[in-house]
């Protein structure tokens, strides 16, 4: 009896640490008291939590205050002034961040897209400049490098590659320029402007590939594009390499994609490294998984290998 009392007691004590962990994200409230860093979540969203949870309980054994800039916005600059080093999770709490955040301070922006943060590294440039403000971010899409590997993994006979690219994503044409190069692709896309119609665009972009890779952009991608790119890839029997479960889900053939928890593992070992004096440069997680449609590429014709396959071939090359 003594011993199965102890299992409770342990057991007891055990479940209060969790949940105790998950009220301090859920409920952190505006009087944030002083620690060596404060994480701080865009909002109060699964996804944003599920990051925050990995990181705390897989990142160095430091102090760390939860909160959500809707918290903070009285008085910001004297919130923010307690901590030397902002973790901050999503796009939301990253911009707070850049806007408030104090004289030598540490910026790891975390589960946040490549485009948008270098957007909003341009935007507040100057600032955190004269602040000496360091930055680094974890991103949460996919290295084109990878999702070329996985295209040509998709269609081994793969030589054109279909794309579009709008104003807030046209910054990444010299790096798919380089990917395809390495590759022995050829690529054939089109830019938008915001006054242009983007199914009119991308039909002719459509039926002279092998494969069209799917690159979101806020100024030019929405649902309806989404779904005009579905269908056109069904009637040109052309596949699309897609961003998103979702996409996935819905008619895209296959994607990489990094889950919450992935993103939460790799900020947790960046934070070893800042821990420890060093202040690594913005990058995407090596962590990831594919997932595949199989109906879909019956559909098409295609004879594709299983996501887990894709998915260690992907790893295989990127470890060497």
């Amino acid at each position: 009896m003594p011993n199965a009392t102890q299992e409770v007691v342990t057991s007891t004590f055990h479940n209060c640490q969790i949940v105790c962990l998950l009220i301090a994200l859920v409920l952190a409230c505006g009087n944030v008291r002083a620690a060596d860093s404060l994480l701080l979540l865009s909002s109060d969203n699964p996804a944003y939590q599920s990051v925050a949870s990995t990181i705390i309980s897989q990142g160095p054994t430091i102090r760390m205050d939860t909160s959500y800039p809707e918290h903070l916005t009285e008085n910001a600059t004297a919130h923010l002034a307690a901590y030397q080093l902002l973790i901050t999770v999503g796009s939301q709490a990253t911009e707070f961040a850049m806007q408030f955040a104090q004289q030598n301070s540490t910026i790891v922006s975390t589960f946040i897209p490549s485009q948008r943060f270098q957007q909003l590294s341009q935007k507040y440039a100057a600032e955190m400049k004269q602040r000496k403000v360091s930055i680094t971010a974890i991103y949460l899409d996919q290295p084109l490098q990878r999702q070329l590997r996985l295209a040509s993994h998709i269609k081994p006979e793969l030589k054109s590659l279909g794309f579009t690219l709008g104003p807030d994503s046209l910054y990444m044409l010299p790096q798919l320029k380089d990917a395809a190069a390495s590759m022995g692709l050829s690529l054939n896309y089109q830019t938008l402007s915001l006054e242009d119609n983007p199914i009119q665009r991308i039909q002719p972009i459509m039926e002279s590939s092998d494969l069209f890779l799917v690159i979101p952009d806020q100024s030019t991608f929405n649902k309806t594009t989404a779904k005009w790119l579905l269908y056109m890839s069904l009637r040109n029997r052309v596949p699309l390499l897609a961003f998103s479960q979702n996409y996935v889900k819905a008619g895209a053939i296959a994607a990489c994609i990094t889950t919450p928890e992935d993103i939460g593992r790799f900020t947790a070992e960046q934070l070893h490294l800042i821990a420890g004096g060093t202040l690594p440069p913005p990058s995407f997680s090596p962590y990831f998984k594919v997932i595949t449609n199989p109906r879909i590429a019956r559909q098409l014709n295609l004879s594709i290998q299983t996501a887990e396959q894709l998915q260690q071939q992907i790893m295989e090359a990127e470890a060497q």
